[in-house]
């Protein structure tokens, strides 16, 4: 099958560490930055030239704002783009872009917020129907999760843990509406994939024994609605099954009755073992060579490869040099990329 690759810049996040790092490096003009946008990080290391289609976003949600945009760049504006449902509305201008300009060819989407795979995925359940497709998603978090869950599990932290990273006084792990985003878009997707054709692999956000045993209403709804969802069919392997058992998983992926599977990879599946250049650090995840691995055993099935995606990329690390070593965000995921399609 041939293929187009799409650029998915969309990048709204809200933390204000990050939002600062972007005003000072445009400040600087980006000179620190290799590439402002990761489908160029990819395509340099794929090493032949390929046109992508781009995808308009508005220059202040891109990785790499420019400076007549910088006034933009508040917590504020991202907390209000994000609960108003600004990550669906572009997903769902990302669904017709694939129904228009790339099907029936396979789209193959590179970008930042993990939210516009679902604009992907969508079309493709229009196309060939969910009830047919596998979803394969390579991530250290459990992207089902809402807003309202997720902040109560954060101001629980912040009320107990004297290392908390989170302020009480920050209202915006408050009274946020649920919303498609990043952390929830996997529960948007459940509505037309079947749960049992969702499969979810290297998490590291597991609810642990221990949360199960704290007596408070906001770790009671995180643990049930993570475990619900579970239960309710989708397939959850996490991190330690694959170190543990890494031929059992490989077995479980190759095996399917589908006929169609996507590949969806956050790279912060291997954050902080192969690579630094995820958006989001806070675990240790799987090597590359783990995912490499697992590729292969999806290979293996008969079920046909109709889509891809490597989101969550982070322009300001990946492909930099830190303490004399090159960071391979952008080598691996590309080497990944070129194991699922016939890139030589």
């Amino acid at each position: 099958m041939s293929y187009k690759i799409l650029n998915g810049p969309l990048d709204p996040d809200e933390r204000e560490a990050y939002i600062q790092r972007k005003i000072h490096a445009c400040e600087d003009g980006y000179r620190e930055v290799p590439f402002k946008d990761p489908v160029m990080g990819i395509l340099s290391e794929l090493k032949r030239p390929m046109k992508y289609i781009d995808n308009y976003v508005e220059p202040w949600l891109t990785p790499t704002p420019p400076p007549d945009m910088l006034f933009m760049l508040t917590v504020e504006n991202f907390v209000t783009f994000i609960d108003s449902n600004g990550c669906l509305d572009y997903a769902n201008e990302l669904t017709q872009k694939v129904k228009g300009d790339v099907l029936p060819e396979m789209p193959v989407l590179v970008g930042v917020d993990h939210s516009l795979s679902g604009g992907v995925i969508t079309a493709l359940c229009e196309e060939y129907g969910g009830e047919n497709m596998r979803l394969v998603v390579f991530d250290s978090h459990f992207d089902f999760i809402p807003p309202t869950i997720r902040c109560g599990l954060l101001q629980y932290d912040v009320e107990n843990n004297p290392e908390t990273k989170f302020s009480p006084n920050d209202p915006y792990i408050y009274n946020r509406p649920d919303s498609y985003n990043a952390d929830s878009f996997l529960s948007y997707i459940a509505q037309i994939v079947p749960m049992e054709n969702i499969y979810v692999v290297g998490v590291s956000d597991y609810p642990p024994k221990v949360a199960e045993e704290i007596n408070d209403e906001r770790v009671k709804r995180y643990v049930e609605f993570y475990k619900g969802t579970e239960s309710s069919g989708v397939h959850v392997i996490k991190k330690e099954d694959i170190q543990k058992n890494f031929y059992e998983v490989g077995s479980i992926l190759s095996r399917t009755d589908l006929p169609f599977t996507y590949v969806s990879v956050d790279v912060d599946v291997c954050a902080n073992t192969s690579i630094k250049g995820a958006r989001f650090l806070d675990y240790f995840g799987i090597t590359h060579r783990d995912l490499y691995g697992l590729i292969s055993w999806i290979l293996k099935s008969k079920s046909k490869i109709i889509g891809i995606d490597f989101m969550e990329f982070d322009v300001y690390n990946a492909g930099t040099s830190s303490s004399g070593r090159l960071d391979k965000t952008y080598s691996i995921m590309a080497e990944s990329l070129r194991r699922m399609l016939p890139i030589k």
